[in-house]
């Protein structure tokens, strides 16, 4: 088991628990730890150990394998996806083919939908879309040095 010193003490609310539970499962690694451990530790009963558990099994951030530990049946607790665990760095989202566009603005996003395409507020009929796409367009075409005619894309010869 993990050591998590003050572990009672820390926890002052649901999300700090949850943070904290996450930390402990993290901690033990591809090992896991059983989920009576983790009741134990953050002075849980069953049912609040279980519930925590299911809520970290739902956001797909543990698996829970059932088995029989000391003559009882419970749950293993193990990672299922952690940056930590993995080494893996946070991804840098980049923004740069969205920026400008006017939907984050629209007055009618909250009733745009893709799904009815016959409907005025629908991505497919958006004339502000339209601009902006084709604007941004014309903005690469420019940079990579090419031009339109007559609604046609002339690419010119690099070099």
């Amino acid at each position: 088991m993990p050591d998590v010193a003050n572990s009672r003490s820390l926890t002052r609310n649901k999300h700090e628990l949850f943070d904290h539970v996450l930390a402990a499962i993290l901690k033990s690694g591809k090992e896991g730890v059983f989920q009576t451990e983790i009741c134990r530790e953050f002075s849980l009963d069953s049912r609040d150990g279980s519930r925590l558990a299911g809520n970290l099994e739902k956001q797909s951030l543990i698996s829970r394998e059932k088995v029989l530990h000391k003559g009882r049946w419970t749950y293993k607790l193990i990672v299922k996806k952690s940056p930590m665990m993995d080494g893996h760095k946070k991804r840098v989202v980049q923004i740069t083919s969205v920026e400008g566009a006017p939907c984050f603005s629209c007055s009618y996003q909250h009733s745009c939908s893709s799904e009815d395409e016959m409907t005025q507020y629908s991505p497919s009929r958006c004339s502000w879309i339209e601009e902006w796409v084709i604007a941004s367009f014309d903005k690469t075409v420019a940079n990579e040095g090419g031009k339109r005619l007559n609604g046609d894309l002339e690419i010119s010869p690099s070099g």
